[in-house]
């Protein structure tokens, strides 16, 4: 007689790389943007945020580097106009959604004539959605919605025009940045890490169940007595699982009384050689694929310590990986949204305000450079703020006027 043998199986599947689509072909009148599904890709890009510690860390401390300490207008009388317009806790929850979501966008209030721009808040990006464009060059309008994956809510979503599209008195000012192939919503730049950021965040998962599970290696206990029936099979399983795992269950032990030897319970365990050194493995390289996707060049810059950092010492590296930052990463961010806004202020007629971002620059580095330079930490900080606000604009510009001239008459002769 043949004994009848249960064994479950788990299918192990390969998750793809994401790719990210602008769904036009909807019988909707907004554009959904979708990794997996068909309109998930906020959703996902905020689990990222919240599940890994590496990506909420670079995501954090570059959205603070981005505002600094505010926007400013380099003639101080201006200042009290500007921040009337844009409150400066408004313009940080712009900034922190351009860099975690690659989007965002400001609800311009005009008065009522439509002539100037009253007030400028935050609003959400991920409740908007872009209007197809159909036969128009940009984009029209906006749909505002608190839950894109709520068709309930979905009826109750509300058009706004696009800045510069309308005489409505508000409008939303979208800001992104360019992407290939994408017209509709722009791309986070640490969005090559979105699967790295989620294999840390299954390790976190895996730490957690083995700590529920009381550390106890995965094992297999086989019942060598017979098949009882399927209600007893599962009444012996939530015993064992009760009894066994769980942090409160750690250490306890198993007494099992039987009339024969040979039907004794048996516990075979299932292991995998070096699991530890794979895991760690994995946790290094996936928060050092993350920290390159973010442009990284010290992790020590935002609280995060690594086995290997390059430099001769902490100061060095720090000095070395903020000017590399602020040159490739926190400027075009800053240039970004300082583009986006002082053009708003021209279409409304506003003077120019020579806006600029002052910058928020680690103590550590203050003070050594203050330490070097016989000066003081304000003076010091003064300088970096001077340097970032006036860019050598016209000698770079005749420097390109030259280069052109002499290449010009090269093509001539």
């Amino acid at each position: 007689m043949k004994k009848l043998e249960n064994l479950s199986f788990v299918s192990l599947t390969r998750q793809d790389i994401p790719d990210i689509v602008e769904d036009t072909k909807t019988r909707y009148q907004w554009v959904p943007i979708g990794i997996i599904g068909q309109d998930d890709y906020f959703p996902i890009l905020t689990d990222s945020y919240n599940t890994s510690t590496t990506n909420a860390a670079c995501i954090e401390g570059v959205a603070d580097l981005i505002y600094g300490k505010g926007l400013y207008s380099k003639d101080e009388s201006k200042d009290e106009v500007l921040q009337k317009i844009i409150p400066q806790k408004e313009l940080k929850k712009v900034t922190f959604d351009l860099k975690l979501f690659g989007n965002a966008a400001f609800q311009v209030i005009w008065d009522n004539s439509h002539s100037t721009i009253k007030k400028m808040y935050h609003v959400p990006v991920q409740n908007l959605r872009a209007e197809k464009i159909y036969d128009s060059i940009d984009i029209q309008n906006y749909y505002y919605c608190t839950d894109w994956s709520d068709t309930r809510a979905q009826r109750n979503k509300k058009m706004i025009p696009s800045f510069g599209t309308s005489l409505e008195q508000m409008e939303i000012l979208y800001i992104k940045d360019y992407s290939p192939s994408r017209f509709y919503y722009g791309l986070p730049d640490w969005v090559s890490a979105l699967q790295f950021s989620f294999s840390e965040a299954e390790l976190s998962n895996l730490h957690i169940n083995n700590i529920e599970n009381g550390f106890l290696p995965l094992v297999m206990v086989n019942m060598n007595n017979g098949v009882p029936a399927p209600e007893e099979r599962d009444t012996i399983e939530a015993m064992i699982e009760g009894k066994f795992t769980g942090t409160r269950n750690a250490g306890r032990f198993m007494v099992s009384f039987n009339d024969d030897p040979a039907n004794k319970p048996t516990v075979d365990t299932i292991t995998t050689e070096n699991l530890h050194d794979k895991y760690a493995y994995v946790a290094e390289y996936a928060q050092d694929r993350i920290l390159v996707a973010h442009r990284i060049t010290s992790p020590l810059l935002f609280g995060i310590r690594t086995a290997n950092n390059g430099f001769s010492s902490q100061s060095e590296e720090m000095m070395t990986a903020f000017s590399i930052m602020q040159t490739m990463t926190i400027q075009p961010f800053q240039q970004m949204l300082i583009e986006a806004i002082s053009d708003a202020f021209e279409k409304a007629g506003l003077e120019d305000m020579e806006l600029y971002f002052e910058q928020l620059t680690p103590l550590a580095i203050l003070s050594q450079t203050a330490e070097e330079t016989d000066s003081t930490i304000e003076e010091v900080e003064e300088d970096v703020n001077e340097q970032m606000e006036n860019p050598n604009e016209m000698e770079y510009e005749d420097e390109v006027d030259e280069i052109y001239e002499t290449t010009n008459d090269k093509i001539l002769d």
